[in-house]
C-alpha cells in the first residue's frame, strides 16, 4: 500500500490573495484615483480620465479581494467549485502574463530593441515609469497571480478535488499564462 503524504494547507493563500488585492485596490488605485501622484512618472493629457480609470480598476481589483475569500470562507463552499476555481485561474494567468510581458518588453525598449508607445501622457519620465512598473506594479501582478492560484488550489482540495486534477489545473494555468505572455509580447513587438 502506498504511503499517504499529508498536504500542507494553503488556506493562508486565500486570505493573502484577498489582502494583497484589497491593499492594491485601495492603497494604489484608490489613492491615485483620488488624485495621489506617488508612483506616477509624469502627467496625463486627461487627468480626470486617468483618475476615473484608476478608480474603476480599483473597484475591479476589490472584487478580486472579495472573490478570493470564497477560497477559504464557508460561503465559498455553497458555490459550484468550477464557478470559484475557473475564473480565479484565468485571472491568475492574466495577472502573471501582465507581469511577464512587462518584464520582457520594457527591458527590450530600454535597450533600444523595440520602441513602446505610451499614449495619454502629457509628460512622462521613461526611466521612472519603467522603475515603478518593474519594481512595484508588476511584482504586484505576479504576486497576485501566484496567491490566487494557491488559494484556488486550496479551494480545490477542500471541496474534495484530486491531486491529479490539481496538477492539471496548475499546468493549465501555467500554459495559459505563458501563451498570453507570448501573444502579448508578439503584439507589442509587431506594433513597435
Amino acid at each position: 500500500m502506498p504511503a499517504v503524504t499529508a498536504r500542507r494547507s494553503l488556506a493562508w493563500a486565500g486570505y493573502a490573495a484577498s489582502a494583497w488585492a484589497a491593499a492594491y485596490a485601495i492603497g494604489v488605485r484608490g489613492y491615485q484615483g483620488l488624485g495621489g501622484t506617488l508612483g506616477l512618472a509624469g502627467t496625463f493629457e486627461d487627468p480626470a480620465g486617468m483618475r476615473q480609470a484608476s478608480l474603476a480598476a480599483g473597484a475591479g481589483i476589490l472584487l478580486v479581494a472579495v472573490g478570493a475569500l470564497a477560497f477559504v470562507r464557508p460561503w465559498g463552499l455553497r458555490l459550484p467549485r468550477r464557478l470559484v476555481i475557473v475564473p480565479a485561474l484565468i485571472g491568475s494567468a492574466y495577472a502573471v502574463a501582465h507581469a511577464l510581458t512587462a518584464y520582457i518588453t520594457k527591458p527590450l525598449d530600454a535597450a533600444g530593441v523595440i520602441e513602446l508607445h505610451f499614449h495619454g501622457w502629457a509628460q512622462r519620465d521613461q526611466t521612472a515609469q519603467f522603475l515603478w512598473d518593474l519594481c512595484f506594479y508588476e511584482p504586484w501582478f505576479l504576486g497576485l497571480g501566484v496567491l490566487v492560484t494557491l488559494g484556488a488550489l486550496h479551494h480545490h482540495r477542500r471541496t474534495g478535488g484530486s491531486r491529479k486534477t490539481e496538477r492539471r489545473l496548475v499546468a493549465a494555468t501555467v500554459v495559459v499564462a505563458l501563451a498570453l505572455t507570448a501573444y502579448a509580447v508578439a503584439l507589442v513587438v509587431a506594433r513597435s
